[in-house]
Parts: C-alpha cells; structure tokens; sequence
C-alpha cells in the first residue's frame, strides 16, 4: 500500500511516461495491485482488531485514542479500497475514470514544497478528497496512538541474550519433576 502510494502521489505522469509505461498499463497495474493491497490492509486490520478484542491485557489496554485511530484507519482503507473497485469497474465498463495523478498528485506534491495547490484538489472527486482527509487524519493522530510504534524497530531484540521459560506445574514436566516440585525461585 506504501509503495503504491509512493509511486502513485510522487511520481510524475511525466516520468512513467518516459519510462516507456502507458497509461492503460499504469491503471492496470494500479488498480489491480490496488486491490490486492487492499484488501490485504483489511484483512490485516480485521485480525489486529480481533486480537485487541478477544486478549484481555491487550484489550485492557486500549486506549480511546486507539479506538478512534483503528476506525479513521479502517474509513482510510475502506475509501481507498471502494475507490479502486469502483473506478476498476468504470474501467472495465469502457468508461474513462477520473486520473489521480492530475489532481490528487500535484496537490500531494505541493504540500511537501509548502506551496499547496488547492485548486488541484478541489477538482478532484469528492471519494478521493473524502480518502485524503482520512490520510491527514491519521497522520494528526499518529503521535497519540500505537502508530508511534511505526518509528520504532526492536533491533536490540535480535542480539538479547535467549529468555529460558520453565514451568513450576507438577503435572507439566516428565521423570524428576515431582522432586523439584517443592523448590521455589530461580
């Protein structure tokens, strides 16, 4: 999802077009991939949300920050998820859909050289301004919920020493766990 939005939102129609890639072949790959991401977000969502409600520690500690993050996430996947199926049967009805990459595109870019290009933006669809919207709403809600863990990799993790697990539990162990049974601590 990251690496197509990357290519979608940064990348020039000029510059795949250089590249030799045409349009039909952009929004093939686009929206197919798209969908494949998609869906794959969902899902992936569907079973974070699962465990943070069925494991009690983990449900206990949700936050009202985090519930609101996991429904702007889910409205974010959902807008973008219902836009390239719609747009993937307006397509494939021999339609002409709405071109990002026009609109959409220069507005994202414009941000980043703190020039915005509103007019961009408000020529495009009200489904893609509705899925920018939830974009910049998790980014506003990223620093007060889990999403901070993004930024973070357990490197240190890889080089701990093992953590050795042994249980106390009589009924557990084989031969000679009886006798040690009895002992307590380490």
């Amino acid at each position: 999802v990251i690496v197509g939005h990357v290519i979608g939102l940064l990348v020039p129609e000029a510059w795949t077009r250089a590249l030799g890639v045409s349009d039909t072949l952009y929004h093939v790959t686009a929206l197919s991939l798209g969908l494949v991401a998609g869906v794959c977000t969902l899902a992936g969502v569907a079973l974070l949300v699962w465990r943070r409600r069925t494991t009690g520690p983990v449900f206990s500690a949700t936050t009202a920050n985090d519930k609101a993050m996991y429904l702007v996430l889910v409205l974010a996947i959902l807008t973008g998820l219902g836009m390239t199926v719609y747009f993937a049967g307006v397509e494939v009805a021999g339609g002409h859909a709405q071109d990002y990459r026009t609109t959409v595109s220069p507005w994202f870019r414009s941000i980043w050289i703190l020039n915005p290009d509103i007019a961009a933006m408000a020529a495009a669809e009200l489904p893609y301004r509705v899925h920018a919207l939830m974009g910049l709403a998790l980014f506003v809600l990223l620093p007060f919920t889990r999403l901070v863990h993004m930024f973070s990799a357990p490197v240190g993790y890889l080089f701990r020493p093992y953590v050795l697990y042994r249980t106390r539990d009589v009924h557990a162990g084989g031969a000679g766990q009886a006798e040690r049974a009895g002992r307590r601590g380490w």
